[in-house]
C-alpha cells in the first residue's frame, strides 16, 4: 500500500460521500502513514484528475479516467466476455525498444491487463473472447499504455497455438481459493471482535486491494478451458465483504 492508493481505496469505499481532509489524514493514520504523506498524495492525485473538490476541503473519485474504469472492472465480467469462435488476437512487439524499462513496464502490464502473454520472443497473444470489436481492443490497449511501435492482428487461426499453461491458470485458481478462505475469516473474525477495529480496517483495505487486482488481472480466458468454481467462489463473497469493509471504515471516520 501506498498513500495514494490507500487515498483511492477509501473514496471508492465512500463512494458518493464526499471525505474532508482530515478524514484522508486519519484514513493514512490507520494504514501507518503521516498526515504530511497523506497531503502530498493527495495533492498528486488531484493534478493527475483522479480525485476531484466538489467543495473546499473535501474529496470524491472523479468518476471518469482509465484508473477507475479499470478498478471497476471486474464487476462486470459477464459483461466483458463472449463465446470464442477459435480466433486470437495477437500482438508483435519486436520494434518496441526493452532498454528503457519503466516504457517497456509500462507496455507490457497493458498487455498482461487485457490477458496477454508472451508465447515467444516479442509475441504476446490472447484467446479473441472479450467483448470487443478491435478498434475498441486498440483503443483500451494504447490508453493502458501499450506502445505505439506494436502490431496488433487478429487472426482467425495460428500455425501454433499456444499452450494453455501460459496462462497459469491453475495458479490463479490457487490463488482465488486463498483469497475467499482469507475472506471468510476476516468477516468470521468482524462479527466475533477478535481484533481491534482499526486491525480489521487495515486487513479490510489490504485484502480489498488483492482481491480486486487478482480479479482484474484475471485473464477472462474461454469458459472451456478453466473450471471457473473457485472464480465464482470468490464473487460470491465480494458483496458482504465490501458491504462489511465499508461500515467498518465509515464508522472509524466518523461517519454514521
Amino acid at each position: 500500500m501506498s498513500p495514494k492508493l490507500v487515498i483511492l481505496d477509501v473514496l471508492s469505499v465512500a463512494g458518493d460521500i464526499a471525505l474532508t481532509s482530515p478524514m484522508l489524514a486519519r484514513s493514512g493514520e490507520i494504514m501507518g502513514f503521516k498526515p504530511g504523506s497523506m497531503r502530498v498524495a493527495t495533492s498528486r492525485l488531484a493534478t493527475d484528475g483522479l480525485i476531484k473538490s466538489p467543495r473546499r476541503g473535501e474529496w470524491q473519485l472523479a468518476k471518469t479516467g482509465t484508473w477507475i474504469k479499470e478498478q471497476s472492472r471486474w464487476t462486470l465480467r459477464e459483461e466483458l466476455v463472449k463465446p470464442w469462435q477459435g480466433d486470437w488476437w495477437v500482438a508483435s512487439t519486436q520494434w518496441v525498444s526493452r532498454s528503457n524499462r519503466p516504457e517497456w513496464r509500462s507496455h507490457e502490464n497493458a498487455l498482461w491487463h487485457r490477458g496477454f502473454v508472451e508465447a515467444g520472443r516479442d509475441y504476446f497473444v490472447r484467446p479473441a473472447n472479450l467483448n470487443l470489436t478491435f478498434s475498441q481492443l486498440l483503443s483500451e490497449l494504447a490508453a493502458l499504455g501499450m506502445s505505439a511501435e506494436s502490431l496488433v492482428c487478429h487472426a482467425m487461426a495460428l500455425s501454433m497455438a499456444p499452450d494453455t499453461m501460459l496462462w497459469e491458470a491453475r495458479e490463479r485458481n490457487d490463488l482465488f481459493r486463498a483469497l475467499a478462505s482469507r475472506i471468510e475469516a476476516l468477516i468470521s473474525s468482524t462479527s466475533a471482535s477478535m481484533t481491534t477495529r482499526q486491525e480489521v480496517c487495515r486487513d479490510y483495505l489490504r485484502l480489498g486491494r488483492k482481491a480486486v487486482w487478482a480479479l482484474n488481472m484475471d485473464p477472462l480466458l474461454p469458459k472451456e478451458w478453466n473450471d471457473n468454481t473457485d472464480t465464482d467462489h470468490l464473487l460470491s463473497l465480494m458483496p458482504r465483504f465490501i458491504a462489511s469493509g465499508k461500515k467498518l471504515w465509515l464508522e472509524q471516520l466518523g461517519i454514521d
